[in-house]
């Protein structure tokens, strides 16, 4: 009788885990036409990005990395409209409507990124050349960041070839 009840109450779970995830895809969404976008050229690897939109394929992000050699890799992934939602209210704080080009790069050899943000009532873009973004921009690279690497593995090589290259040269003395 006891295996019976442990039966039961291991179905029970699994079929409630199972109808969570359901009304999680269920929720109802409201795309309003909301579409958050950085790119990162002269990045170290080469070009990145990640976008968040939802007007074509539902609530989804995508990212993708180009080396220097022109390689590319990119992935992206479904969301459901509760994670849409939290990842774009995170963005939504920032006050990306009033944002404007950042003026404290520190040079030309410094990644430039660029953002392009919409929704229903506004859109914007601007610009931020830093090795690190400042507040409130490096909000918005992190929230899309942690968004588009949630569940995946890392997308492509992280060092670039010629770095390798030093690094073998160095190892060789």
């Amino acid at each position: 009788m006891h295996r019976a009840s442990l039966f039961v109450v291991v179905v029970i779970a699994a079929c409630g885990s199972r109808q969570q995830q359901a009304n999680a895809e269920m929720q109802s969404f409201q795309c309003r036409d909301r579409f958050a976008i950085y790119t990162a050229k002269q990045h170290i690897g080469g070009e990145l990005g990640v976008q968040l939109d939802c007007a074509d394929a539902g609530p989804r992000i995508q990212r993708w990395r180009v080396t220097r050699d022109g390689t590319r890799a990119e992935d992206a992934r479904g969301m459901t409209p509760g994670e849409f939602d939290t990842v774009w209210d995170q963005i939504d704080a920032t006050g990306w409507q009033n944002l404007k080009d950042c003026t404290n790069g520190g040079g030309d050899k410094e990644p430039t990124y660029q953002f392009r943000m919409m929704d229903d009532q506004a859109q914007s873009s601007f610009a931020c050349q830093a090795l690190t973004q400042p507040f409130p921009y490096s909000t918005i690279v992190d929230a899309l960041d942690m968004a588009a690497a949630q569940g995946r593995k890392q997308l492509g090589d992280d060092e670039p070839a010629d770095l390798k290259a030093l690094d073998k040269k160095d190892l060789q003395r």
